[in-house]
């Protein structure tokens, strides 16, 4: 089932159309699953509330809070929502949007899901804007949408695009389970198979950062998370994301998600 521009299954909340895009924010009840489909449009989903599993591709994924997705345009996939209410900001981009996107090389050519950082804080902030109806919002959305997609762009060029051997992804996914232990490079080489010199150069060669960085970003994640749905203090999620102490945590998330803590929260509670 290929549905239209527009067209989205769920209640719709509120719509809006802004320059060639169609901005609507949508509530799925629990219990709710929606049949096959697919959509005319590219996407972008930014999850609100709520967690839900979404079947695209042959592969399953389950989406929590301050997850930002992307859906190119035909992809197929179906969504349960199990045990609460989801809320999302759907935003669809016409054609005409896309061709002068793609003039500055942004696109929205492949499935991904991003937890935390800019380009989540950026579309927190166009929902803001979403709620607020007056010229000036118009234009704060149209540039913040482009900003969006620039900075997925930017997270996408680094992405690998060759299939790691084995021991390589067992290396992955132990920092994705482990990230906030305290975790060496001996330990983790033992753990897969391999010896630490041959393990910290194939990792940064297929990676593009070393594994200390990746850990690093793997925390950062997390209290962007935490942030967003919890009310644990600036100083309890340092503590428990493993930094020495406030200002090390605000240094290293401004570095890396490019705004500081404070002003990360206060965006998720503005809107």
């Amino acid at each position: 089932m290929k549905l239209p521009p527009g067209k989205l299954f769920g209640k719709n909340l509120k719509t809006r159309q802004v320059a060639g895009l169609r901005l609507a924010e949508v509530l799925y009840l629990p219990g709710y699953a929606t049949p096959e489909h697919s959509h005319d449009l590219p996407q972008l989903c930014l999850v609100r509330k709520g967690i839900f599993t979404e079947v695209y591709s042959g592969k399953t994924r389950e989406v929590r809070p301050s997850s930002l997705i992307t859906r190119p345009s035909g992809e197929s996939h179906t969504q349960r929502f199990p045990d609460s209410e989801v809320h999302c900001l759907i935003v669809e981009f016409e054609q005409r949007w896309l061709e002068r996107a793609r003039e500055y090389h942004v696109s929205l050519d492949d499935s991904l899901v991003f937890h935390g950082g800019l380009s989540v804080w950026l579309a927190t902030r166009l929902y803001a804007e979403f709620q607020l109806a007056d010229e000036a919002s118009s234009l704060s959305i149209e540039g913040l949408a482009l900003e969006v997609m620039v900075e997925l762009s930017r997270q996408h060029s680094k992405i690998p695009k060759r299939n790691p051997p084995s021991w390589l992804r067992q290396t992955r996914e132990l920092l994705h389970a482990r990230f906030l232990e305290a975790l060496t490079l001996d330990g983790i080489a033992k753990s897969v198979g391999t010896h630490p010199v041959h393990l910290a150069r194939a990792f940064r060669q297929h990676h593009y950062c070393t594994i200390g960085e990746y850990v690093r970003k793997l925390r950062v994640e997390f209290a962007c998370r935490e942030m967003t749905t919890t009310d644990a203090s600036l100083a309890e999620i340092a503590t428990r994301t493993g930094f020495y102490d406030q200002s090390h945590f605000s240094r290293t998330f401004k570095r890396i998600v490019g705004v500081t803590p404070g002003q990360y929260r206060a965006a998720f509670r503005s809107s």
